[in-house]
């Protein structure tokens, strides 16, 4: 490991749960903390113990085994010591390596927000780091709305700083906490700064509201701060915070930042780096945003055929990067922008082969642009494009033959008096010489019954899919009006763990879900080394 070093400081778990809608348990702290623990994060800030039970049992036992471990919490009230401040008590009480306090440095919050004098803010401020650093805690000062506040009166800006740093504190961290400052804004900023207080003890905390959060930190970092924070996929307040997972990427893979600096990431946490950011998405129940950088699934996704057949000869031409550096992986995207470079690097992939010069090529790919034509996207539907390809290549056996089906939803009252929904779906099927009819019902939603009603019983094949089941369900709308063109998704797994993704389209949701589900079905009989 060469460079100056820089230190990653997650506050996932503290800043990041501010995110709308974003609610993490117990057990989802400990997983998270466990993730970044294992990518190599340095401190993991895991909440503000004493503010609510969650957190403060959250602190009762160390979750890390390698990343430092941080407690949040205020500086002292005004009007009272730090040795008799309950929520500094607190502090020390947690089973935590770092204690960060967050302070006022901007003089109209402390006249506006804690209505006390300038010096009482920064006594508080010296106090609080002097206490923790005396019970032989690492400390952080997270100067609040700095730049804003430098920008006020920038003397009073870093006094703040200046009195935490020599008061002890190992970081002392410059937030822009409306997320308003610009880059340029930022360096000069961090530059004036390290006049008072040294850069290797000196973090930036961006937040996104121009959209700019990782660029500011990437600004603070050359301007010479040596500690970064931020969160797993950008997490935070309001538009979020800077996103550590891009910060990681551009940092470990950007030459001038490679050589540079030095993270405490190798090569094979850096290649975990895309499971990371999508168990976290998972974690949370949230689709992962395809267009992240580094991780997102369009990441090295390439649809036009001209960039493919240059991607094809050498990746170069439009990856600023290897996808594999970060565990992602190149998509050749199949559409009717693409061409028979796309389909055969595509086919390659999902284990099909044509040469180029097979006639059969041809057909695929234009039975691809007719049925995108149609409303159909294969770019995130594997399976019915690994499906296309094997029938036009006549290689799938007539498994079974659906003759009809029939779906009705009802809205009742039931004998409780409450007004419930329930959906039935009946199945006429053919399998060989044998015709089979099967139905369910339930609460929850026709496309479920069809689904349960299909796989209820598939004769000789039913051991086969015995394991199946419908894991993600998605529906796009396009083209429109009552009568648009409705786009489905499903996303099924079996007993083994794979996963898979079908397709459907049609005017008729129902319709549009039964083909995927078909499809779905076919593709595991396949898979599963099933004959005709």
């Amino acid at each position: 490991m060469t460079g100056q070093r820089i230190h990653l400081f997650d506050t996932t778990l503290r800043d990041g749960a501010q995110t709308t809608g974003v609610d993490f348990s117990l057990d989802d702290k400990r997983a998270v903390a466990g993730l970044l623990d294992r990518l190599g994060i340095d401190y993991v800030e895991g909440g503000y113990p004493g503010a609510n039970p969650l957190d403060t049992a959250f602190f009762a036992e160390k979750p890390t085994k390698h990343a430092k471990f941080a407690a949040f919490g205020m500086t002292k009230r005004a009007g009272r010591s730090a040795a008799n401040d309950p929520g500094i008590a607190a502090l020390l009480e947690a089973k935590a390596d770092a204690i960060v306090f967050v302070a006022k440095s901007w003089d109209y919050h402390v006249h506006v927000a804690l209505e006390i004098p300038l010096e009482d803010n920064l006594a508080g401020i010296r106090e609080s780091v002097e206490a923790a650093k005396a019970a032989g805690r690492e400390v952080m000062l997270d100067c609040e709305h700095f730049f804003d506040g430098y920008k006020a009166n920038p003397d009073y800006a870093l006094a703040c700083a200046r009195t935490a740093y020599e008061a002890g504190a190992r970081w002392v961290v410059l937030c822009d906490t409306n997320g308003g400052t610009l880059p340029d804004e930022i360096g000069a900023i961090v530059a004036a700064v390290t006049k008072v207080v040294p850069g290797d003890h000196l973090g930036i905390h961006a937040h996104d509201d121009c959209g700019c959060a990782v660029a500011n930190s990437l600004a603070a970092i050359e301007a010479g701060v040596r500690q970064i924070q931020g969160t797993l996929n950008g997490l935070g307040e309001r538009c979020g915070n800077a996103n550590l997972v891009t910060l990681i990427g551009a940092l470990k893979l950007k030459e001038r930042y490679r050589e540079r600096f030095a993270l405490g990431i190798d090569e094979r946490q850096l290649g975990e780096l895309s499971q990371v950011s999508r168990a976290l998405d998972e974690m949370l129940n949230r689709a992962p945003n395809r267009h992240a950088p580094f991780v997102g699934a369009s990441a090295f996704a390439t649809k036009a055929g001209i960039h493919a057949s240059a991607v094809l000869k050498d990746p170069r031409t439009y990856e600023h990067v290897p996808p594999e550096a970060v565990g992602n992986r190149r998509k050749v995207l199949i559409s009717d922008q693409g061409g028979k470079s796309n389909l055969v690097a595509e086919l390659e992939r999902i284990g099909v082969t044509l040469g180029r010069d097979d006639p059969r090529l041809g057909r695929v790919l234009e039975e691809v642009k007719e049925k995108e034509a149609q409303g159909y996207a294969f770019e995130g539907a594997d399976a019915s494009f690994y499906l296309l390809a094997k029938r036009i290549m006549g290689e799938v056996p007539a498994y079974f033959e659906v003759e009809r089906f029939k779906v009705n939803v009802e809205r009742r009252y039931n004998a409780l008096g409450d007004l419930v929904t329930f959906s039935e779906a009946i199945v006429k099927v053919k399998v060989g010489d044998e015709v089979l009819i099967s139905a369910a019902e339930g609460a929850a939603g026709p496309v479920n019954a069809l689904d349960v009603a299909l796989r209820k019983d598939l004769g000789r094949y039913q051991s086969l899919i015995s394991g199946l089941r419908l894991v993600d369900y998605k529906v796009r709308i396009f083209q429109g009006g009552t009568d648009a063109v409705t786009r489905v998704l499903i996303e099924s797994a079996d007993e083994t763990g794979e996963r898979w993704t079908t397709v459907g389209v049609s005017a008729n949701i129902i319709d549009a879900s039964f083909q995927a589900l078909v499809d779905s079905i076919t593709y595991k009989l396949m898979r599963s080394g099933a004959t005709g």
